[in-house]
């Protein structure tokens, strides 16, 4: 009987090491899982970013053009102003060449009619006046004297008024001219104004262009930096994916290697039982055997504990789901191959990934688990949906009870 006892131990301790072997493994896939979702949370967080950076980029290109389209617009209008001004200039240099002319004229028919008036004079005094009177009284009549007379006071007066509208004509011309010389000098200035605003705004908008080309070749940058992170992305994506089938394999070993376990361990709870009844002749006062698992400690704590790691689990499931969650927790709990409590299963090293990444964390400290508080509370008064110990994302590639979005097996 010692024999088959100490052989039964062994077969136990065998069995217990395999068991923590294949913890080992899966603990190891799990970390490996876990540092995928890691890498694939830092990418969508790229993503994310590169997807703000490029449309921020965009909006920066979109008022780039909008500026270089207005400043373009300005210079067609400062060209045309400038064209008009030049045109300008062009026809008042040509009035002034015009009145230049004019002047030249006038200054010459003013010098002209002096050098007439000059003979008309010197002829009068070379010929005295006393010839004059005789022209007059040698008259045939009197009409004819006054006309004579009237005729010397003519030309004298003609001499005088014309040579008076000369002078006013060339007063004129010069003032004209000198009106005409202001004009184009400020035209000159208002072209100078002009071609500086012009070569102003032509070299603003050649740095807006250099601005808007680098802004362009931003956007390019980034979404090719955004098609690397896409396919980095997929690719951790459908790495988190075989590991997940990895992950339930093992789990679904390990689980039956926890049966075994259980299984061997109530035989021989069972064998030192009847052993122990035999010795002592009471074999009607048996324990109960049935649970090889161990009971639910439950402290204070342990409501919010299993509150919150329902909502981190499942806080986007139905109800049914929140349930199941806290089904595999406490089935945990009562299995000898995990720790004995909740806080203890829900700390156990590679299990759960909200706690790995420090989302439950911060749901504890902000309180969220009480969204899920009914369905821990009914959890924790002895309600179970499921007998499974192990729950994933459904992604059809692992068989089990699927609830909601989580398959539990």
């Amino acid at each position: 009987m010692k024999q088959k006892r100490k052989i039964c131990g062994v077969g136990f301790l065998l069995a217990l090491s395999m068991l923590c072997s294949s913890q080992a493994q899966a603990t190891a896939i799990q970390d490996r899982m876990d540092s995928t979702g890691q890498k694939i949370q830092e990418l969508e967080d790229a993503l994310d970013q590169t997807d703000q950076k490029i449309s921020t980029y965009q909006k920066e290109q979109n008022i780039l053009e909008q500026e270089i389209a207005v400043k373009q617009e300005k210079i067609s209008r400062l060209s045309k102003e400038l064209d008009d001004t030049r045109s300008s200039i062009a026809d008042t240099q040509e009035e002034i060449q015009k009145t230049q002319q004019s002047l030249q004229q006038s200054k010459a028919d003013s010098k002209e009619q002096y050098e007439q008036m000059k003979q008309r004079i010197r002829f009068m005094y070379e010929n005295s006046t006393t010839d004059m009177i005789m022209c007059v009284l040698e008259a045939d009549s009197m009409p004819e004297a006054l006309r004579r007379a009237n005729y010397f006071m003519a030309v004298m007066s003609y001499d005088r008024e014309k040579l008076e509208e000369y002078k006013e004509t060339t007063r004129k011309i010069k003032k004209d001219k000198a009106k005409l010389v202001a004009e184009k000098e400020q035209l000159e200035i208002l072209e100078k104004q002009q071609s500086g605003q012009l070569s102003e705004i032509d070299e603003t908008v050649v740095q807006l262009k250099y601005h808007l080309s680098s802004k362009i070749a931003q956007i390019q940058d980034s979404k090719e930096l955004q098609e690397k992170y896409e396919q980095d992305l997929e690719r951790q994506k459908q790495y988190e994916k075989e590991l997940e089938r990895q992950k339930a394999e093992e789990d679904k070993k390990r689980e039956e290697e926890i049966r075994q376990q259980e299984e061997q361990l109530r035989r021989q709870q069972e064998e030192q039982q009847c052993q122990q009844n035999s010795s002592s002749g009471s074999s009607g006062r048996n324990a109960d055997s049935g649970n090889a698992g161990r009971s639910v400690q439950a402290g204070a704590g342990d409501l919010e504990l299993l509150s919150t790691i329902i909502y981190c689990e499942a806080g986007n499931q139905s109800y049914e789901g929140q349930l199941a969650v806290g089904s595999v927790i406490l089935n945990r709990v009562a299995s000898s191959s995990f720790p004995n409590s909740i806080s203890g299963v829900i700390y156990q090293s590679g299990q759960f990934s909200p706690v790995a990444s420090g989302r439950f964390a911060h749901a504890l400290a902000a309180g969220l688990g009480s969204r899920c508080v009914s369905a821990a509370r009914e959890v924790l008064n002895g309600r179970r949906n499921v007998d499974c110990l192990y729950f994933r994302a459904d992604n059809g590639l692992i068989d089990g009870l699927v609830i909601g979005d989580h398959v539990f097996y």
